[in-house]
């Protein structure tokens, strides 16, 4: 089963989670996780929040960014580097 079937919150253990603008939330594809440092744990952060309108954006995970419901793409829901320790 290579499908990540938690909400894909990283634990943000790693460079590459802090570097990246954001990671999937496997739940919600109109929310995405931000680690704000390394060790801390990741925020939720909405789509409709950072694009400041109320709806139609989604996270597409392989443009590390938040774009118009009919440029979203399905994939996979994939584990990040590292999980949450609690």
């Amino acid at each position: 089963d290579e499908w990540d079937h938690t909400n894909g919150e990283p634990g943000c253990q790693t460079q590459e989670e802090v570097s990246a603008a954001g990671w999937r939330n496997n739940w919600d594809n109109t929310r995405f996780w931000v680690c704000p440092g390394l060790n801390q744990r990741a925020q939720a952060v909405r789509c409709r929040d950072v694009m400041e309108s109320d709806d139609g954006y989604l996270w597409l995970q392989s443009a590390q960014r938040c774009v118009i419901w009919y440029e979203w793409e399905w994939t996979f829901p994939s584990a990040p580097p590292s999980r949450p320790s609690n």
